[in-house]
């Protein structure tokens, strides 16, 4: 095994001398070139662009769905770990609720996220010292990087705690202190707090050290067991969440993942690949497959500790949602994520040590490159002012427009029909509720009726009753609203909002809005109307 690698000075040296022709400043054992300060200015300009664009667009609904689990903070909830409604709570508390905080905390991340990255590049291949430059130029010209940095949802804080754990034992793998386990199990546990998928965390790094003979020692230490002890630890509030709930969240996300789909396996695998394709860019994707195949070889003909760290921490999960995929619906492409967090350094690094001097690989990734960082500027453009001659009805950045419209309708008809209990909102969908609560402006609590399993955040809701419902309803046929009598007194037409996105009717995303009088406060509706309910 290794001797421990003595740790990069902090202090700060002026190294002058050239490397390649391109002068180098030393800030202790890391060399800083002109060219990384180059790429870490453009970097800079996009977060900058990011910052204004999450100040300017409105929440997607799954945004407002997490902000509004942080109004009822609680250990876990039923669709995911609590951590990112922790953070929208914190940086709301500290700035308001605008979009801007509720995407503060996840935008912060993703950048330090990077920082953890770079460093990993350099510590798994301290001579290859353009790689940690490219490999922030190409985590940022995917298209699910920028995403991640804008849209907030439980991926954000899970990939940047995949990274720092990626980063700690990437010191381990370079023959650093054996303390380094301990802070590779408290980003597990932190990650395992931000979402589930973090647990393939533990089957790729310790499938690692078994098929790396030089570290393998490690199996037999206490520090990677005294880790996972410690990120269980960590986990506890989640565990202890789902003992109260009949493990509600754990099977709810097995029977997401894992419930047949009445489709072709190699359909859906076909449509697993090309999804990967679409947020990694099809030029990079392809790279990231091709290098692995030259990292695989090169680690069966001889020990390669760095590339086969990087190869255990990416294709393993990659074929993880693969076969879930085959087994039940098709993965969505955010979902196999942490797998490029390694990939990228993985492919870079093949890249400078293999093909760097082919003209033909260098001007495929250059294209590869140019090609998603424009993309990725456009499609942010698109976000903010839609310009692209896309049909509305298929354009995906519609769900960013509108809400504030909404929010003000609702102010409109709660403002023109006093409650003397006050009012709650009631959705057919619980991403409309929580839309319609931060838009309104009013802290009103907003719920679906028919899937209680999703709002346990709420406790009883008898201390509602008696109160009325501005009710925000996408399907309210006449049929729908049958649904709904049994909770309150009288059901009355309040008008309607019409979603206009690029001067059509959305009809999926437009509402009716009605008042119910008199909520019964139950999950469940009285047969006869609630009246006995509210006679209690």
């Amino acid at each position: 095994m290794k001797g421990p690698r003595p740790e990069p000075g902090l202090c700060r040296r002026e190294a002058s001398g050239r490397r390649g022709g391109t002068r180098t400043i030393g800030i202790g054992s890391m060399v800083i070139t002109t060219r990384d300060k180059r790429i870490l200015s453009f970097v800079a300009a996009l977060f900058a662009f990011r910052l204004l664009t999450i100040h300017t667009i409105q929440l997607a609904p799954d945004e407002a769905y997490y902000w509004y689990w942080g109004l009822h903070p609680s250990l876990s909830y039923a669709d995911h770990p609590p951590m990112v409604a922790w953070i929208m709570a914190l940086f709301t508390a500290l700035g308001g609720d605008t979009e801007l905080f509720v995407r503060l905390g996840g935008f912060l991340l993703s950048a330090a996220a990077l920082l953890f990255l770079w460093d990993t590049a350099r510590t798994l291949f301290p001579a290859v010292r353009e790689l940690a430059g490219d490999v922030l130029l190409a985590l940022n010209a995917t298209l699910l990087f920028p995403a991640g940095s804008i849209v907030q949802t439980p991926d954000t804080p899970m990939l940047f705690f995949w990274a720092a754990a990626v980063w700690c034992g990437s010191r381990v793998v370079a023959g650093g202190s054996a303390r380094w386990w301990y802070g590779w199990g408290a980003a597990l546990g932190l990650g395992l707090l931000s979402k589930y998928t973090m647990i393939l965390l533990v089957p790729c790094t310790f499938g690692f050290l078994l098929l790396c003979p030089s570290l393998r020692p490690w199996l037999l230490r206490k520090e990677p067991w005294i880790a996972l002890a410690l990120a269980l630890v960590l986990f506890t509030p989640v565990l202890y969440w789902n003992w109260q709930h009949d493990w509600l969240s754990f099977t709810y996300q097995l029977r997401q993942g894992f419930t047949p789909k009445p489709k072709a396996v190699p359909l859906k695998l076909l449509e697993f690949l090309g999804g990967q394709a679409g947020v990694v860019t099809p030029i990079l994707f392809l790279a990231f497959a091709g290098y692995s195949v030259t990292a695989l070889r090169q680690c069966m003909e001889r020990e390669r500790p760095d590339s086969l760290y990087l190869l255990m921490l990416s294709w393993p999960v990659l074929l993880f949602f693969g076969i879930s995929t085959a087994m039940g619906k098709v993965a969505e492409a955010n979902w196999p994520a942490p797998a490029y967090i390694s990939g990228v350094i993985l492919a870079g690094a093949v890249f400078r040590d293999v093909h760097a001097r082919r003209p033909f690989h260098r001007r495929l990734l250059a294209a590869g490159l140019a090609l998603g960082l424009a993309a990725g500027l456009v499609i942010q453009a698109h976000l903010i002012r839609p310009f692209l001659p896309i049909p509305p009805q298929k354009d995906q950045t519609r769900q960013f427009h509108g809400w504030r419209e909404l929010g003000s309708e609702i102010r409109r008809i709660i403002g023109g029909h006093p409650s003397e209990r006050g009012y709650i909102i009631v959705s057919d969908k619980g991403t409309t509720a929580a839309q319609a609560v931060f838009y309104s402006g009013a802290r009103l609590t907003g719920l679906d009726l028919f899937q209680p399993e999703r709002y346990v955040f709420l406790g009883d809701l008898s201390s509602l009753r008696g109160r009325d419902a501005l009710m925000v309803l996408h399907g309210a046929s006449d049929a729908g609203l049958k649904r709904y009598e049994g909770y309150f007194a009288s059901i009355v037409p309040a008008g309607g909002h019409d979603r206009r996105f690029r001067g059509e009717r959305i009809e999926g995303l437009s509402v009716k809005l009605l008042i119910g009088r008199d909520f019964s406060g139950s999950w469940l509706p009285e047969k006869d109307g609630g009246q006995e309910a509210r006679k209690r």
